[in-house]
């Protein structure tokens, strides 16, 4: 990909030389793994390898910044009624006006009110603004008990209280603020606030910080019912989540399409899930339905979801390459083909789509097809730059490594068949270049048993730049053995 032959041209940072990089680590991969991963680059582009340990990690906090932003709620709100993408914002922002003020105020909510000029604690609901309401909510809510987590955890059977928001002394007081900004303001944020609140009370804590009679499951899902009702479309994801982890598939459908609707990219790719794989045990039966799968997975990938590309490209790829899954296509669907290698090409084209938002599972998957013989589509370059990209974007994650590892071995391989090849074709009975895993290299010199101690030691030709000898004497010898013939100048 282009990104990588730019980074190519990037000049050296001064400090890191060849050859120097033996204590450098990059990214979240280990010293073993860094070492490996640069003495590999320092056979297969040896201009690429000073460069990898500053430009990597850069790429990758680039990525991750870009993912962030595109991820952000405000975002995934983008297609719907401007009103809950403002909301959110709205809500951001007054979040972090209060932590700033608990943060000078050393967590006392009086003072922190003072920072913020809001008037007292004792005036009435009714003379708040909407901003007053939820900058309340938020400094209520916002400090948690100094308690004995221990204590806590051993009368919770080792469920630790704290870890949900409703462990906070002031929670009560800060839904009252919620439920008022909700009911008052009809500021639907404040109701899917309160269904996160309790949901993770109900995943973390079972409920151990509700008071009698509170069920947090059903506390959780009435409050998205209430925001999904006045059209809130994160509250209607969330909705159909809860449903579908429960599964009760017919729900959550209908939830996920009036999400999917109004332009929420997780409602779309869940519905393209659902309809790929289908479910024969609910009632009514829930058929598969790869048409209804692609569509969806299509509208995900247009609302800028990258993983939905992925899942067409898998779709795509399987119909490619799995005939008993392709026979199970009814005659009437439009994805039907008599050649197979539409499906891959629609495979490919896919991914590249996903690959537009740097989706690490997607850059894997083409990868491994340029990366194979088997698709009549092999190219090595394009499978290193994938994996390249892959790597950097899970930044250094184990599986990347080891395809791209795999990929530069056989570039390596492939260097010195190249080298060897042609010194055969030239006369030469000169013996090939050798390299070992760590980048020391052997006199190419035949007869010459001398290796490199350390990387760069040798003298390289300065013809062919291929061939590295230990001394003039043994490069002398190897030009009179044959290297003359082969070496291009």
């Amino acid at each position: 990909m282009a990104i990588i032959e730019e980074m190519k041209e990037t000049p050296v940072t001064p400090g890191v030389a060849p050859g120097n990089m033996e204590n450098i680590t990059f990214l979240g991969l280990t010293r073993e793994q860094c070492h490996i991963l640069l003495a590999l680059y320092h056979v297969t582009d040896p201009s690429l390898e000073p460069q990898v340990p500053l430009l990597y990690p850069e790429m990758a906090r680039k990525f991750a910044e870009d993912r962030r932003e595109r991820n952000s709620l405000a975002n995934k709100l983008a297609r719907a009624p401007e009103t809950y993408a403002q909301e959110v914002l709205n809500l951001q922002a007054i979040q972090k006006a209060v932590a700033e003020a608990l943060l000078k105020s050393d967590m006392d909510t009086e003072k922190a009110r003072g920072y913020l000029n809001m008037k007292p604690l004792s005036t009435p609901k009714e003379e708040l603004t909407i901003q007053e309401v939820l900058s309340n909510g938020f400094l209520m809510g916002g400090v948690r008990s100094d308690g004995s987590s221990n204590k806590d955890q051993q009368e919770s059977g080792g469920i630790d209280k704290k870890a949900s928001p409703l462990s906070a002394p002031g929670f009560r007081e800060a839904k009252a603020f919620y439920d008022y900004a909700f009911e008052k303001f009809n500021f639907s944020m404040a109701a899917v606030q309160l269904g996160t609140f309790y949901a993770q009370e109900f995943k973390d804590c079972q409920g151990a910080n509700c008071i009698e009679g509170e069920d947090p499951e059903q506390i959780s899902i009435d409050y998205f019912l209430k925001a999904a009702a006045v059209g809130n479309p994160m509250a209607m994801h969330k909705a159909g989540w809860h449903y579908d982890q429960r599964g009760k598939w017919h729900e959550a459908i209908k939830w996920y399409k009036l999400a999917a609707d109004l332009g929420y990219p997780d409602s779309a790719h869940n519905l393209g899930m659902i309809y790929q794989e289908g479910n024969p045990n609910v009632q009514p039966r829930l058929e598969v339905d790869l048409d209804a799968a692609a569509e969806y997975y299509e509208r995900g990938l247009g609302y800028g979801y990258g993983a939905s590309g992925t899942q067409l490209g898998r779709l795509f790829f399987t119909l490619a390459t799995d005939k008993s899954f392709r026979d199970k296509l009814p005659e009437s669907s439009a994805l039907q083909t008599n050649d197979p290698r539409e499906y891959m090409a629609q495979a490919v084209a896919n991914f590249n789509k996903a690959n537009l938002f740097v989706e690490v599972e997607s850059l894997q998957f083409l990868g491994m097809i340029y990366g194979s013989k088997d698709f009549g589509l092999y190219n090595l370059d394009s499978s290193q730059n994938l994996f390249e990209l892959a790597l950097i974007a899970s930044n250094g994650a184990q599986q990347p490594f080891e395809f791209l590892c795999r990929t530069l071995s056989a570039k390596r391989a492939l260097i010195a068949d190249d080298i060897a090849r042609q010194e055969r074709a030239n006369g030469s009975v000169s013996a090939p270049q050798k390299v070992d895993a760590d980048g020391l290299k052997s006199c190419a010199a035949q007869g010459c048993g001398n290796k490199e101690f350390k990387k760069d030691q040798f003298q390289r030709c300065a013809g062919c730049k291929k061939r590295y000898f230990c001394s003039r004497v043994c490069q002398v010898n190897d030009w009179k053995n044959g290297h003359k013939k082969s070496c291009q100048k």
